[in-house]
């Protein structure tokens, strides 16, 4: 989709309210299945999110509820994504760190080898 389309579709779906929001939702999902569009990944908590808008949407709880939660999941799932970045970020320092591998410990005997297996058989 071209940044343009995109941002029309954007500021016309922000002036409604969300009911019609959520009639639009509808006939995306109704479009998708009839087209057989992949859907694009969204985070486990997005996905829960969702789960949570559809149960309350078939139990007719007020849109501005349903607002409020999905606020709330939101801001969750930003907290989350915040975690998985800086836990990546960390990963990648850390493998990128040009630090040396630490040398196996010499034994007793001279040797670096490990020692020999023993099997243990108990009667």
């Amino acid at each position: 989709m071209n940044e343009i389309l995109r941002n029309e579709i954007w500021r016309k779906l922000d002036s409604l309210p969300d009911e019609k929001a959520y009639q639009v939702l509808d006939f995306i999902n109704y479009l998708r299945s009839q087209y057989g569009e992949d859907e694009v990944r969204a985070s486990g908590i997005q996905k829960l999110g969702e789960m949570f808008q559809d149960t309350m949407r078939k139990g007719r709880v007020p849109a501005t509820a349903i607002r409020e939660t999905m606020k709330v999941m939101g801001a969750a799932d930003r907290v989350l994504g915040t975690f998985r970045a800086a836990g990546r970020e960390f990963l990648v320092e850390l493998e990128g760190s040009n630090r040396p591998e630490p040398s196996a410990p010499t034994r007793k005997n001279g040797s670096s080898e490990p020692p020999r297996s023993r099997e243990i058989s108990i009667e």
